[in-house]
């Protein structure tokens, strides 16, 4: 008896094995749709680690954009002090909150250190879509580096929100490190993005998603600046 028990459980291991495998290819395959077609969307992320601060960013393609940040929450890279840049897709404007001052001009600044120090609206679009959109449709498609975890509740939007919590070990050249996503399991978007770097020298790190919307419409009011009272307009901020 217990050798047919065990045998029994030996030939169901590969059954497990490809459910499992098809769950996951499931789930990757609602994120790579819901990320790969967006024309708009709005987060505000919280971000912990190697890179450190807090953000919001809402855009609607080709060349409107919000974007406010305090903090290294960019690749860790440049750190964006209590800034403010807002485009109509004609005006840019870039203000400062500790000099309550601002620029008013066709360029933004760079989101990523790749680009020239000034782009144009729809260059900032293209880079923010990098950063939020294209790498997660990218990962998506990494199935067979995939595994479910376990069922976990996130707090998103003032919300208790059911999501998949998946691990993937990204097979793309620059992305060798290890991430855990908690995926909404009604809108298939990314909540929280644990990450393990390959290396041990650089730290653990983790972004979440406080507010995470895509292809819902955006006011057209969230892509326009009115200066602050006393806000001054200046030719430059200070670096």
């Amino acid at each position: 008896m217990r050798s047919l028990a065990l045998g029994t459980a030996i030939l169901a291991a590969p059954l497990f094995t490809a459910q499992a495998q098809t769950y996951v290819a499931r789930i990757l395959a609602g994120v790579g749709e819901t990320y790969a077609n967006a024309n708009e969307y709005r987060f505000a992320v919280t971000k912990k680690g190697e890179e450190s601060g807090v953000m919001k960013i809402a855009v609607r393609k080709p060349d409107r954009f919000r974007f406010e940040a305090d903090g290294r929450v960019v690749d860790g890279a440049d750190a964006f002090s209590k800034v403010l840049i807002v485009s109509d897709g004609g005006t840019t404007w870039n203000y400062r909150a500790e000099e309550n001052s601002y620029t008013k001009k066709r360029v933004a600044p760079a989101l990523l250190d790749t680009e020239p120090a000034e782009i144009t609206p729809e260059t900032f679009v293209l880079q923010a879509e990098a950063v939020f959109l294209t790498r997660y449709a990218r990962f998506a498609k990494a199935a067979d580096h995939a595994r479910v975890l376990r069922k976990e509740n996130v707090q998103a939007g003032g919300q208790s929100v059911a999501c998949t919590v998946v691990e993937i070990e990204a097979p793309l050249p620059g992305y060798r490190d290890t991430y855990t996503w908690w995926v909404d399991e009604k809108t298939h978007i990314v909540l929280r993005e644990d990450t393990r770097p390959a290396s041990s020298r650089r730290p653990l790190s983790s972004t979440i998603y406080t507010e995470a919307r895509i292809g819902e419409p955006i006011p057209e009011e969230i892509f326009h600046f009115t200066p602050p009272p006393g806000a001054r307009l200046v030719d430059r901020l200070e670096p």
